[in-house]
Formats: structure tokens, sequence, C-alpha cells
């Protein structure tokens, strides 16, 4: 992956902008809203494609090693296809 921009705020998440973990490519899902206030925690999913296949909910700690991939948008059915992202229409 290029220019890969590292997410400073939470705050900044988008559910239409893919994400970059550890290698792995996600889509941000939402705010866990059955955490505390005092320790919030983000879900993410893994894209269609990557080894990755389980969920991944990220607490304020672990959450310095997010990257955004820019130019690429993530939908519902958006699949990784070896180094592209390839996006279905329906």
């Amino acid at each position: 992956m290029q220019n890969l921009e590292l997410v400073y705020e939470p705050s900044n998440l988008s559910v239409r902008k893919v994400y970059q973990i550890k290698g792995t490519l996600y889509r941000f899902l939402y705010k866990d809203p059955y955490a505390s206030i005092q320790h919030p925690k983000w879900c993410f999913e893994p894209l269609l494609g990557q080894r990755k296949s389980a969920p991944l909910r990220l607490n304020r700690s672990n959450f310095r090693g997010v990257y955004e991939v820019p130019g690429m948008v993530a939908g519902r059915k958006t699949e990784v296809v070896g180094e592209a992202i390839q996006q279905s229409l329906f």
C-alpha cells in the first residue's frame, strides 16, 4: 500500500473509507454502544478476500496503529482481489 495516512482521532473515522490495521484492510462499522464512556471501543470488519475474517474491536490504547488508505472507498460488498479492490454494484 502507498501513501497511508495515520488516523490520530477516532472521531474522524468514516464508514465509507478503507483502513489498514496490522497489514489487513478493514472497513469501520460503528462505535461500540455497549462500551463504557471512559473506555470507548470501535468495531471494524475485514474486507472480503482478506486472510482474517473475524471482526476487530479496538480500544483507545490499540487505536494508534490505524491507517487510512486514501482513494479507496469501502462498501458492503467491497472485495480485495490481489493488490486491488473490486467493488460490486449489488
